[in-house]
Order: structure tokens, then C-alpha cells, then sequence
């Protein structure tokens, strides 16, 4: 985990270029997601619920390497209702995680073009590697949980999957 704070100054610069780039990151990432055929297994709901979490999760590394402020529960609550989202719209967990990943290996490139440009030395590159990596770990373990959670409520109320679902399960029973 990252230095105790007051943070190393190479940390807070390389936190400043992370968050001038959040739009483009995301951005990024959008693309990719079109370009490997994410977007077509996804609601349009979904895909701009992804979008959100994908800008707000950059932001909050960007935000606790300048500042040390972790995120609050607001903000991990926002990421957990992508898991829900995704279980209403019958998204398949393989859809989401494979969003997260894209994000993570849009914000590793980022942090290593900006690391490369400041002339940030390997240590706190190597952190801050670290951190965005944990974020996505985090993030896809919230996002499951609370998928799990809606899929369990759905089934005690008796509701019928969609076809979708019921689809992924026949797939898995085999």
C-alpha cells in the first residue's frame, strides 16, 4: 500500500497527471470495450452505469494519491450497484469483469505514459501500478458480491430468470 501521508511529492504529481487524463481514460476504455464487442452484450443502462464507475474509480486513485482520501461509502456503494444493474439486466459476470480489466489496463498504460513523461522513478510507479490494480480486484469482488446478492434475492422471491440466465445456467450444468 501507498506511503503514509504527507505523501511523497512524486505520488501527488503523478496523482495531478492521473486526474487530468480521468476523461480520456475512460474514454479509452469505452473504445476498447466497442472494439472487443462489450458494449453489444450490455443495456444501454449498463454500459452508462459502467462508464460512471469507470470514471469515478479513476478519479478516486487520482484523488488519494494527491490527497490520501480513500473513497467514501457513497462512492464504493455506487461501484456495488453495478453488480445489481448487471443481475436485473441478466449480464453475465465473465461481461462485467472483462469491462473492469479493460479499465485496469487502460489506467496501468496511462500511469505508465505519465510516469514516463514526469521521469517518476520505479517506486512509486511500482505503488501506484499496485494501487490501480487493487482497485480493479476490489471493484470486480464488490461488483460479484453484489450481483450474487441480487441474483439470491431474486430467486427467494420466486422470480423467474430471464431467458438470458436461464440460458447461462443450462450452459453451466453441462
Amino acid at each position: 500500500m501507498p506511503t503514509a501521508f504527507p505523501s511523497d511529492p512524486d505520488e501527488v504529481t503523478l496523482g495531478r497527471a492521473l486526474a487530468a487524463r480521468v476523461s480520456e481514460a475512460t474514454r479509452i476504455t469505452a473504445e476498447a470495450a466497442v472494439a472487443t464487442g462489450l458494449v453489444e452484450l450490455s443495456s444501454p443502462r449498463f454500459a452508462r452505469s459502467i462508464h460512471d464507475v469507470h470514471t469515478l474509480t479513476s478519479r478516486a486513485i487520482a484523488r488519494f494519491l494527491i490527497t490520501g482520501e480513500g473513497t467514501t461509502e457513497r462512492e464504493r456503494n455506487f461501484i456495488s450497484r453495478l453488480g445489481v444493474i448487471g443481475a436485473c439486466y441478466g449480464m453475465s459476470v465473465a461481461t462485467m469483469t472483462r469491462s473492469y480489466l479493460l479499465w485496469r489496463d487502460t489506467n496501468l498504460r496511462i500511469l505508465n505514459e505519465e510516469a514516463s513523461r514526469l521521469g517518476i522513478g520505479q517506486a512509486v510507479s511500482t505503488i501506484v501500478r499496485k494501487i490501480i490494480q487493487s482497485s480493479a480486484d476490489t471493484g470486480i469482488l464488490r461488483m460479484v458480491r453484489a450481483y450474487d446478492d441480487q441474483m439470491r434475492i431474486v430467486r427467494r422471491a420466486g422470480r423467474p430468470e430471464s431467458n438470458f440466465q436461464q440460458a447461462q445456467m443450462q450452459h453451466l450444468d453441462r
